[in-house]
């Protein structure tokens, strides 16, 4: 599982003023039960190619009128954010074992930005991992600590982080079967005498051999939850066919 994200976690920067450089991750502890809403058996499953994760994530098409999809981005320190998150947690790091990675345009609506990513591996036994990592205790810590370390390296001279708040919880949220966490987090940065609070919002999915992930940040209030559940249906169905 990577780091939001992107993926299941990534990276975003979202500003108003003041860039904020955030990631979504995932943790370990309960044992994972067999990824929900697979379409076919792990047995049977393949690892998707590239151009069909390209057709599960996030298009144009999806998003309500509005907003406007940019190329997105790599996060060159993805990989590094990744072990260290992993390191953090004591889980097992999948990286090595992934088939394919897609990831959507950036789609922006004001100071509002949502994107996705899907990515196949080559055994059911990191998806395995990837799940039971959500269930850790040490999670929100650990996703604290990162996002504090990436804001101190990014954010103006004399600004500072007010608090972090990360809430990763399993389970569909009321959402498809094959969601298997959701996640909510703010982040209050105050610059220039003025406080920013900068609203995280995510979901991990999974398919046969997949993970995928969709993720919204907005200033001063989260992502309409009309529109993220939406979205989130909208890749978890996707995902789900393999």
């Amino acid at each position: 599982m990577t780091i939001p994200k992107r993926r299941l976690l990534g990276a975003c920067v979202v500003g108003c003023g003041v860039a904020v450089l955030a990631a979504c991750s995932s943790s370990s502890s309960s044992p994972p039960a067999s990824p929900a809403g697979a379409a076919t058996s792990a047995s049977a499953a393949t690892p998707a190619s590239l151009a069909h994760l390209k057709t599960i994530v996030l298009q144009s098409a999806d998003l309500p009128s509005g907003w406007k999809g940019t190329p997105h981005q790599p996060d060159q320190n993805q990989a590094a954010e990744n072990a260290a998150m992993t390191q953090c947690i004591g889980a097992r790091n999948t990286d090595g074992d992934k088939f394919a990675d897609a990831n959507s345009d950036d789609f922006a609506n004001g100071n509002a930005t949502i994107s996705s990513s899907a990515t196949s591996y080559k055994s059911q036994s990191d998806l395995d991992s990837d799940i039971q990592m959500l269930h850790s205790s040490k999670l929100s810590g650990c996703f604290e600590q990162m996002i504090k370390k990436q804001l101190a390296s990014s954010l103006p001279a004399g600004s500072t982080i007010e608090s972090t708040s990360i809430n990763i919880t399993p389970g569909s949220g009321g959402g498809p079967s094959n969601v298997v966490a959701t996640g909510t987090g703010t982040i209050k940065v105050k610059a220039s005498g003025q406080e920013v609070a900068v609203y995280l919002t995510v979901a991990f999915i999974t398919g046969p051999l997949i993970e995928a992930e969709v993720d919204a940040q907005n200033v001063g209030s989260p992502v309409p939850a009309s529109v993220m559940n939406s979205l989130v249906s909208t890749v978890a169905t996707r995902a789900a066919q393999g």
